[in-house]
């Protein structure tokens, strides 16, 4: 069993120390520029990934990266976004799929977790994604209801109104990811294709 209490020692002895002044801001007030929402794997780091310092993302973690719509969503992940849109004015919404997820393992395959049954529920709110899951070959159609996935939840999200009202007006940009953890890279949704590709410099 890992020692954890272990770990918080070793960061108030020598991480919390350089990084007093960020929390001694932060103690004011936060002004987070993302919400990033993404899969609670252990596997998925988004301030590692983004080389965040703290009070950069505001984060929602779940099982498969699900929003669901805005007349089903879960009411702990609406309330976080009505917070993140209306009150922290976050510029950007990323929704960050990630590879071998194994929520949309169960989603391809309910046998796979036919002895879970509340995560069987869960991501079965996700199953419109397996339209486009089209592959014949399991690894391929994997990956392609991984970005399926974010590409329905960047639809969920827009039909939340503080949500479609920030995009529209210019305050909000929402923007698809998947990240691959045995490469470290990203894929990022293009707006003109809709598909994914490396990121450009352009696109932030």
């Amino acid at each position: 069993m890992r020692d954890l209490l272990g770990g918080v020692a070793r960061f108030q002895q020598k991480a919390f120390p350089r990084l007093r002044s960020r929390f001694e801001q932060l103690a004011r007030g936060q002004q987070p520029d993302a919400l990033f929402i993404t899969c609670s794997d252990s596997r998925v780091d988004p301030t590692l990934i983004t080389n965040c310092r703290p009070g950069e993302l505001f984060v929602i973690s779940n099982a498969g990266n699900i929003v669901g719509s805005h007349d089903q969503a879960d009411l702990g992940v609406a309330a976080t976004i009505e917070y993140a849109v209306k009150e922290l004015e976050v510029s950007q919404i990323i929704v960050c799929g990630h590879s071998r997820c194994g929520a949309m393992g169960g989603l391809l395959d309910p046998q796979a977790t036919s002895s879970l049954p509340r995560v069987s529920e869960w991501v079965a709110t996700a199953k419109e994604a397996l339209v486009d899951a089209t592959s014949n070959i399991p690894n391929d159609r994997l990956a392609q209801l991984i970005q399926a996935n974010v590409r329905l939840q960047l639809r969920n999200l827009m039909t939340f109104p503080e949500v479609a009202e920030a995009v529209e007006a210019r305050r909000l940009v929402l923007k698809g990811w998947v990240y691959d953890f045995v490469t470290g890279s990203v894929e990022v949704l293009s707006t003109d294709t809709n598909k994914f590709a490396p990121p450009t410099s352009h696109q932030g």
